[in-house]
């Protein structure tokens, strides 16, 4: 697990929000949420404060079935910057 994906679980530890698989390829992030219809903009917000706003570049918001399930969550990738 990488920092990122750790500091990112533990943020959503204290939300109503259920993670997926969280995926980190090179700068490239990509964080499940379960819930469909979670609020974009609270999604951000806790990410901003796990990672620090400066962080994040192209920011992104879809809604998609995640990893092959029955679910359909939203999703929220971006790029991170050091």
């Amino acid at each position: 697990m990488t920092d990122i994906e750790a500091a990112i679980r533990e943020a959503f530890e204290h939300t109503e929000y259920d993670l997926g698989d969280v995926a980190v390829n090179r700068r490239q992030v990509r964080v499940p949420v379960r819930q469909e219809g979670a609020d974009p903009d609270a999604l951000r917000a806790v990410i901003e404060e796990a990672l620090g706003a400066d962080a994040l570049a192209a920011v992104t918001v879809t809604t998609e079935r995640i990893a092959g399930e029955d679910t359909v969550g939203t999703v929220v990738s971006f790029r991170y910057r050091d």
